[in-house]
């Protein structure tokens, strides 16, 4: 029994990974072993089911959603509002519909209404299905929240009648705790205790995302344990006088106590998964500290693990799960290793570095080696001293009295601060690229094992290996164009033999993010590029100049188009011609356009939104405008792509960069018509994610690949 239940866990953790393989490889599995072997038949049955409980449960959670294919809808719905999160001019929050959709992602924007935690409502919504950004680094953010159980995001009409609260404002703690954990006076805070960090400053959340600290400032196993901890010691301390009465039940009464404040934190912050893990775990901890059954440490992880994947079979879609079980294992496995304590912690922290840094680099996201320092400072800090702190000053604010909030906050601002300023340093990661990833990972990998089997004899250099090996660039008298998937916006990267170009970076967010954070450094990074040559922005529109102040000081020139003269250049035997409309110097027709040549005369042309005006403009100034590659004007709009301008540049392939359903409705179905009617071959970003264009000085014609999976 145990055996399958090992398997069964097994195969829902590949399954969570990778769906498909195991759906199919399981058939072949009950085959072989059915003539080969047949005491493990029932093994492969349990890897079957654990493959089926995973797709069943998944298909289950796309079927509810509300698919890429129905789009925008307008829905009436009734239900209860969850976590509400307040941020600069609009007010985003849970709500659990009573049909059809169990649980949405709602904004409201300029709201005339206190919407609160737990209000029932009948709203008038706009909702859209979820899309993620497909690139070759980052994260499926539909799959990402479709795990966590949303159904749909969308707005608030707010010019709708139907809109009206169904029940009177009531008192109850997470909704006084909301409002004492004001986002304008705590917003750090807010981030800590709550998990909320829509309101944090954008600079404290690069530096926490790139720091390695993210773990910190959600509701994690951290928050629930040492909670927990504090409860139980508290009720201990407070039974010492029943010890001379011979009092049995203190221990008992101690970890009970401490459990459910836990529950109870945990229903304070919205039960997501994070918590619900969290309490899972520490509830077979508070079994094995009874001495239910004496069994070993690493038993109860397996049935913690057992219990989550029956009660969240999704879990392990995230990322925060695996770096859950996988660090604690490392901790445990570490903490059995060292002559004192203070070795077995540093060989624990050591061990769960390596262990995280394996799940983080195969999920495709950064790990920063000065993380390990400061998790070796932050860790214990944020356990024993700010967050028993932040939960005393909580408690004192809902008596009214806020003086420890805020001391609280200005020293977390201070520390913050502090590592803001040295951003560079604590940020550094390695350049981990398509040609050392997996010299990475396997460096990594021997690292953890343990240290009599010498193993990391082979794993120092084989990572000073990784570190040096250079990523593939483009030859020279050629280039690749990248056109990322950044929504709603563009950017394009231009890459030489030893030159880079950026030209667009996508938008910038209310809450100070932009896609530079999200797309664009991430793409740079597995790039292993440095510094940008030129950092050439087409116009001033935000969803094409939102990221510029980010990326300032990594670009040797900048050029605008209040900077955009006629000008041409070489490099690489690649060579670069600048130019617009001379009549237009603002807005969309004043967008400095660009034009690429590789040795063989192959040509891409760049032209940021101008429109038909200075389209014609163009034209009749006699700009060399013929390429290959054309990169639509204006997202596909129908204001723009006129058929002189297209006679004029007569591509054979035409990318669009527009996001998935935008309001604005680009493409426009005319001039996606229109182009194939001139037999050019469309992509677009919102169809095909991002779209790489190889223009090898080698091949005779160019080579087009896009990063949108076929199965999702």
């Amino acid at each position: 029994m145990k055996s399958a239940l090992l398997v069964f866990s097994f195969s829902v953790l590949l399954s969570s990974f990778w769906p498909l393989f195991t759906l199919l490889v399981s058939p072949f599995l009950i085959l072989f072993f059915a003539f080969y072997n047949n005491k493990l038949l029932s093994l492969t049955y349990a890897f079957l089911l654990g493959a089926i409980w995973v797709g069943w449960h998944w298909s289950a959670v796309e079927n509810s959603a509300l698919t890429l294919e129905q789009g925008r809808q307008n829905w009436q719905l009734t239900g209860e509002v969850g976590r509400v999160s307040k941020q600069k001019g609009r007010l985003e929050f849970d709500f659990y519909s009573q049909r059809p959709f169990e649980k949405l992602k709602i904004s409201c924007y300029q709201c005339p209404w206190n919407i609160e935690r737990g209000d029932h409502w009948s709203l008038a919504l706009k909702l859209k299905p979820f899309s993620s950004f497909y690139n070759p680094v980052g994260f499926d953010y539909r799959r990402w929240m479709l795990a966590k159980g949303y159904m749909a995001y969308g707005s608030v009409d707010i010019k709708q009648p139907y809109n009206h609260k169904l029940t009177r404002d009531a008192y109850s703690l997470a909704k006084q705790i909301n409002i004492t954990l004001s986002e304008s006076h705590y917003p750090i805070l807010r981030a800590l205790l709550l998990g909320d960090k829509k309101t944090l400053p954008a600079k404290f959340k690069r530096i926490i995302n790139g720091s390695g600290l993210g773990h910190l400032f959600v509701i994690s196993g951290l928050h629930v344990g040492m909670l927990a901890l504090v409860v139980t010691l508290l009720f201990a301390w407070a039974q010492r006088v029943l010890l001379l009465r011979h009092w049995v039940f203190g221990p008992t009464l101690s970890v009970m106590a401490g459990y459910f404040a836990a529950v109870f934190y945990a229903y304070l912050s919205g039960f997501n998964i994070p918590v619900i893990r969290a309490c899972i775990m520490l509830l077979f901890v508070l079994l094995m500290l009874l001495r239910v059954k004496n069994r070993h440490i690493s038993q109860y992880l397996f049935l913690a693990l057992l219990s989550i994947i029956f009660i969240k079979p999704l879990a392990f879609m995230e990322v925060g799960s695996w770096l859950s079980f996988v660090i604690v294992a490392a901790l445990i496995f570490g903490m059995g290793v060292g002559s004192s304590r203070f070795a077995q912690l540093l060989t624990a922290q050591q061990i769960a570095f390596y262990a995280g840094g394996f799940i983080l680099l195969i999920a495709g996201i950064g790990l920063a080696p000065v993380g390990f320092l400061l998790n070796l400072i932050f860790i214990p800090l944020i356990s024993f001293l700010v967050l028993p702190a932040a939960v005393l000053g909580l408690g004192w604010a809902l008596l009214g009295f806020e003086n420890l909030l805020v001391v609280v906050e200005f020293c977390l601002g201070w520390l913050l601060e502090g590592l803001v300023s040295v951003e560079n340093v604590v940020t550094w990661a390695p350049a981990i690229h398509e040609n050392n990833k997996i010299l990475f990972l396997f460096a990594l990998l021997l690292f953890i094992f343990p240290k009599a089997l010498k193993f990391r004899v082979v794993a120092t250099p084989l990572l000073l290996v990784a570190l040096a090996f250079p990523i593939q660039r483009p030859e020279k008298g050629g280039f690749i164009l990248t056109v990322l998937d950044v929504g709603q916006g563009s950017a394009a990267l231009i890459e030489t033999e030893n030159f880079n170009v950026l030209v667009d970076t996508g938008t910038r967010f209310m809450n100070g993010m932009a896609m530079v954070d999200y797309v664009i450094s991430p793409h740079l990074k597995f790039r292993d590029i440095k510094y940008l040559d030129i950092l050439h922005i087409t116009h001033a529109d935000i969803d094409h100049s939102g990221g510029k102040a980010l990326l300032a000081d990594m670009s040797m020139s900048l050029v605008e188009q209040h900077s955009c003269h006629a000008f041409g250049w070489v490099w690489d035997d690649v060579k670069f011609e600048r130019f617009k409309a001379e009549e237009y110097q603002a807005g969309n027709n004043g967008s400095c356009l660009l034009r690429v040549t590789d040795l063989r005369g192959r040509r891409v042309l760049m032209t940021g939104d101008v429109e038909k005006a200075a389209e014609l403009a163009l034209v009749r100034q006699g700009v060399p405008l013929k390429a290959d590659v054309l990169l639509v004007p204006h997202h596909g709009s129908k204001t723009s792509s006129t058929l002189t301008f297209l006679n004029a540049v007569s591509p054979n392939i035409a990318i669009i960069s527009a996001g998935n359903l935008n309001h604005y409705g680009h493409p426009h179905s005319e001039i996606v018509q229109r182009l194939s009617s001139q037999s050019i071959e469309v992509y677009s970003t919102a169809s095909h994610g991002a779209i790489q264009v190889d223009f090898d000085p080698r091949q005779e014609s160019i080579s087009v690949s896009t990063y949108r999976p076929i199965f999702k």
